[in-house]
Order: structure tokens, then sequence, then C-alpha cells
């Protein structure tokens, strides 16, 4: 696919789906930032893609500090001359799962300052230099949480509907600039080869971080150029009806 020399922010690399989209994205021959608080993973990730022969910059930050994200940003920009592709991926709070008349104020706020600050806090620190350029493909990483909800993941679950809504206003208005904005939201997710079998997907198994990373290179090259404001749901059918019927 088209994203041969692009360069690209991704956030929450250090793991998982991130990890599995910046190896995919770099193979592709896009120079990576690599964006994430743990540090010694995310260096890990950084050497590994160097090591297959890509290019890859380990940034570490905690993008639910508007100041450190502004000024991470602008050193990526000084470093890489320009950036084309934001994959806002960070995110977490399927840890604290509980009743929400049970959920302390400290973890909304954290889950939202995570899931939801921070990926407009990234975002906003990019958009006048991807508007100068009038290029630009940004993909936010919501969930199946945002479609139909989660119990016991009540917070999870809005900030995950907030972050598709967001993409999809997003998209009218950078529309005109020749920026795409775009929304993946996964269901069952695992890194684990081959994935374990589950009765909570109509296929029968989990998907895979690489199955995600597929979908989120093809939403950044310029093959999806005619695509904005769209949620996709990488889920194999769970969201589809009841099962067991």
């Amino acid at each position: 696919m088209t994203t041969q020399g692009r360069t690209a922010i991704i956030t929450g690399a250090a793991r998982g789906l991130g990890r599995a989209t910046a190896t995919r994205l770099a193979r592709s021959g896009v120079r990576i930032a690599l964006v994430d608080v743990d540090r010694e993973a995310l260096e890990q990730v950084r050497a590994a893609i160097v090591a297959a022969g890509g290019d890859a910059t380990a940034f570490v930050v905690d993008i639910t500090d508007s100041r450190a994200v502004e000024a991470a940003v602008g050193r990526i920009l000084a470093e890489f001359g320009h950036v084309d592709i934001l994959v806002n991926n960070a995110g977490s709070g399927w840890h604290k799962a509980a009743p929400f008349k049970d959920t302390p104020n400290e973890d909304w706020e954290w889950i939202l300052d995570l899931n939801l600050k921070g990926t407009l806090y990234v975002t906003h620190a990019l958009l006048d230099h991807m508007v100068s350029r009038r290029y630009g493909k940004i993909v936010n990483v919501a969930s199946v949480a945002a479609t139909c909800g989660i119990p016991k993941l009540a917070v999870y679950s809005a900030s995950k509907g907030a972050l598709v809504a967001f993409t999809k206003s997003l998209a009218m208005e950078l529309g005109p600039y020749g920026i795409n904005v775009n929304c993946v939201s996964p269901g069952l997710i695992t890194t684990e080869t081959p994935p374990p079998a589950t009765q909570g997907t109509f296929l029968g198994r989990k998907g895979t971080a690489d199955e995600m990373a597929c979908l989120i290179e093809f939403m950044v090259s310029d093959d999806a150029s005619f695509i904005t404001g769209a949620d996709y749901l990488i889920d194999g059918g769970r969201t589809l009806g009841p099962r067991g019927v």
C-alpha cells in the first residue's frame, strides 16, 4: 500500500496494538515516532524495528500532560521535518472494571484523561502542521464498547464513544484540507499466537493485534484516500447479535 516514505506518530507504541502497528508500518517504509510512557518497553520496540531495517525513534511522553505533548510534537517535527500519519492508540481502563456506582471519581478522571483528553492533546498539537501541508491521515482507536457499551465499564465505554463522535466531527472540519480522519473499533484482541478460542465472537476466536494493524495500515495509506469519518468495527462479529441461539 502507498505508505512508503511517510512519517507517523503512534501513541501507546510500547506494546500490544501500538507495537504491532509500528512494526507493520515500519516494514512498509514508514518512519515512526514511537510515543509511550514506558521507556524500557519503548526502547525494545525501537531496537526491534531498527534491527529489522526500519526507522524509528522513541519519545517518552505522558499524553495526559498537554504541555509535555506540545513539547514532544515540537521535537518530533524538528527531527522528522514533517508528520503525515497520526495513530491515536494510547488508552486503557479495562483493568478498572466495576459497577458505575462503585467507581471512584479518580478512576473516571484517569480513564477520560488518557482515552479522550490524551487523544485531543496529541491531535490538537499536530493539526496546524497537517493543515499547512494540506495532507494528513489520522486514525483513532476506539472500541466495540463505543457501539454497544460494556457492563462494569461505563466510563471506558463513554470515553470510547466520545472518540467516535470526535472522529466524525473532526473529519468534517478537516476534509477541505485533504486530511482523512477515521476510527477503528476493536473487539476481543490478543497478542497471542495462535489466537485463543472464544465464544465471544462468531468466528470462534479472538482477533490479533496484527490483524488490527493491517486495517490501520490500509486506513493511513493513500489507497483509503476517499474514506473519512468512518468507524471500522473489527470484532469477529461480536456486535452482530446473540450467539448460541
